[in-house]
């Protein structure tokens, strides 16, 4: 079930993609849609082929099970998605501040109050692992 589902999903990622290119060529959305389609398709495209080869390929589908289920690699995962996360509102906040030193006010309030959205997001998240946990 689970695997048709995953098929599903990637087919309609590809067919999403390819509506918005249609959509973008002929007009009726602007080329930043078709592009987006554009995208999707590439993307579902390289999804398409994993899947077929997990599925077809046994030493293949035992290689990413073993990379999957592998703690060391779990832990290079959180590692990296925790210094993307630090690293996405120190950046935000230095945008923040650059706009507001060049007289873009409107826009570095808006950058600053996405960092901070971030943080409130990563204290809330923080706050369910560590009662999970």
């Amino acid at each position: 079930m689970r695997k048709r589902i995953r098929l599903l999903s990637i087919i309609l990622e590809i067919l999403i993609g390819g509506a918005l290119i249609i959509c973008g060529e002929t007009n009726v959305l602007d080329n930043y849609w078709s592009g987006l389609g554009t995208s999707l398709v590439m993307v579902g495209a390289v999804f398409l082929f994993r899947y077929i080869r997990y599925h077809v390929d046994e030493e293949y589908q035992e290689n990413v099970d073993v990379a999957r289920e592998d703690e060391r690699n779990k832990f290079l995962r959180m590692k990296a998605w925790s210094w993307a996360g630090y690293l996405s509102v120190i950046g935000g906040l230095v945008v923040s501040i650059i706009l507001k030193g060049v007289g873009l006010s409107k826009y570095g309030a808006i950058v600053s109050i996405m960092s901070y959205a971030q943080l409130l997001l990563y204290w809330v998240s923080y706050m369910i692992v560590r009662k999970k946990y």
